[in-house]
Parts: structure tokens; C-alpha cells; sequence
């Protein structure tokens, strides 16, 4: 048995054995809550590392270098390093940067700047993801895991979490808050839609650009509503994957993380228009051609 799983391993893209390939393979996850990391208590919106490693063990092998240009306060990098792959995160916020650096170099030890063990590399690079290009090869990334900041969608979260989700579990719980990222005019999380969606389709050109043959682009996202502007529903993970696809990426799956175990039900458009509570992000997972 021993001698087929090893097979198995060596066979799989991603060292992953059938049995775990199949175990893996559900197309919704309600299994990710975990307690926020204390590093994440001042950013406003991070995904757990147990969702950043099970990505990674998924579309990743031992040694690839993965990627996220909206690194925030590390996460993705520190998944990275647990799982034996380089990381390299692209951060424009110094406060995160320095959060994401303490991280590392609590888990590797001395002052950090640039870590290179066993022949991997961990990077925190504060930089516009804009300029990705400057500080990766063409074609040397297997997997992009990212969360992108959501427009200015962030302004209203902020109104909505006051208002309504302040005495959900995820916010309780979970300690989560939501926080406006900066106030820098480059900064995603401050454009209006129309543009931020024209910056994105960018940052899809470039990723492509630095991604392997059959690597992947992997993108959690919420869609939201904006009632008060007659926009009851707006299809952020629809958006997002026409964008990608329109710059050459495949559109390869999509997964959807239940959260609703985590968020209190609020009454919404009651008693004349019906609205659903929106406790689910979407995990947008795109690939580059062979």
C-alpha cells in the first residue's frame, strides 16, 4: 500500500495521493472557522490559513512558488512556508508589510527581510501589485492565492457591519472587524467599480504573464448588493471571472465557502422586497493553458 500511495504522489501534479485528490474534491467547504490569527486582528478582512493551506496543497507541490499580490498581513506567504513552497507576497501598505514581516520572522527566527531555506525564498515585498512584473520571472509561478480588496465595496461594509453584523459570530467570534485598508488613491479597496474592474483585468495580464503552463490563478471574492443605488445584486465573482477569461486565463472551477454558520441571519428588504443574506464568498479558481 505504502509503494502505491508513493506512486500516486509522484504521479499527481500535486503530490497528492487518489484517495486525497477525491477527499479534497467537494465544491463546497463549511469547515474553514477557525480563531483569527493575532496577526490579522488589524486588518480588516483575511481569510483563515486553513483555507490558504488547503489551496495550496491542492494546486501546489513541495518546492513551487506561489504568489498573492494583495498579500495584507501574510497569510498566504506563512501557509506557503508551512507546506515547503517558496511564497512571495506584493503588499502596498507599509502597517501590513511590517505585520507580515513580524509573522515570518517569529516562525523562522532573527530580523527578516528576505529568507532563503533549503533553497526556497520567502519575499514581503511593499510594492503596487501593479508592478508584479518587476520582481518575478515570466513563467515561474505555479499558484496565485489572493483576496483582492472589493472596491469600494469596503466603504460600504463598513456602514452595513455597524448597522448589522455587529453581534454576528464572525464578528464576535471570530474577532472580525472590517477596516478601510488606506486612504491612498492607488489603493483597489478605493475605486469605484468600473475602474477597479479595468485594474483587475490588468493585474490578470501580468499574472499570466509570470504563471507556469497549467499553473493557477486562485481568487476568493464576495458579491454584494447596493440596493440604496438600485444595484440589488452585483455578480463580483461573474465579473471577475469574464475578466480573467477575457485576458487568457481558463475559467476552471469555482467553489463555494458556506459561511453562514459563522454570520447571525439579518432581516433584509422586510416586509416588501425578499433578499437573501449573502454568507458565502466564492473561490474563483482560473488556470493558464498548457
Amino acid at each position: 500500500m505504502e509503494e502505491k500511495e508513493k506512486l500516486q504522489r509522484n504521479k499527481s501534479f500535486n503530490g497528492l495521493t487518489a484517495k486525497e485528490w477525491a477527499r479534497l474534491s467537494r465544491n463546497v467547504w463549511n469547515d474553514l472557522s477557525s480563531p483569527r490569527e493575532p496577526h490579522h486582528l488589524k486588518h480588516g478582512a483575511v481569510f483563515p490559513l486553513k483555507l490558504a493551506e488547503r489551496i495550496i496543497t491542492m494546486y501546489s507541490k513541495k518546492n513551487d512558488l506561489i504568489l498573492d499580490p494583495f498579500v495584507g498581513t501574510g497569510t498566504t506567504v506563512i501557509a506557503a512556508h508551512k507546506l515547503g513552497r517558496s511564497g512571495v507576497g506584493i503588499e502596498l501598505s507599509k502597517d501590513f508589510v511590517n505585520i507580515a514581516k513580524l509573522w515570518l520572522n517569529e516562525i523562522q527566527g532573527g530580523l527578516f527581510n528576505q529568507i532563503e531555506k533549503n533553497n526556497l525564498i520567502y519575499k514581503i515585498i511593499n510594492d503596487d501589485c501593479r508592478n508584479l512584473n518587476r520582481h518575478l520571472k515570466k513563467s515561474s509561478v505555479q499558484l496565485t492565492f489572493t483576496s483582492p480588496p472589493y472596491a469600494d465595496f469596503i466603504q460600504k461594509s463598513l456602514k452595513d457591519r455597524q448597522k448589522t453584523h455587529k453581534k454576528s459570530r464572525i464578528a464576535i467570534d471570530n474577532n472580525s472587524v472590517v477596516k478601510q485598508y488606506s486612504e491612498s488613491p492607488n489603493d483597489f479597496g478605493n475605486l469605484p467599480y468600473d475602474k477597479f474592474m479595468k485594474e483587475i483585468s490588468n493585474i490578470f495580464r501580468k499574472n499570466l504573464e509570470v504563471t507556469k503552463s497549467g499553473g493557477y490563478s486562485i481568487w476568493v471574492v464576495k458579491d454584494y448588493r447596493d440596493t440604496k443605488n438600485s444595484k440589488p445584486y452585483i455578480d463580483f465573482h461573474s465579473d471577475l471571472a469574464k475578466a480573467a477569461v477575457k485576458t487568457g486565463w481558463l475559467y476552471n472551477d469555482l467553489i463555494i465557502w458556506d459561511q453562514n454558520e459563522q454570520r447571525s441571519l439579518v432581516l433584509l428588504g422586510y416586509p416588501s422586497v425578499f433578499y437573501t443574506n449573502q454568507n458565502c464568498s466564492f473561490i474563483v479558481v482560473f488556470r493558464k493553458k498548457l
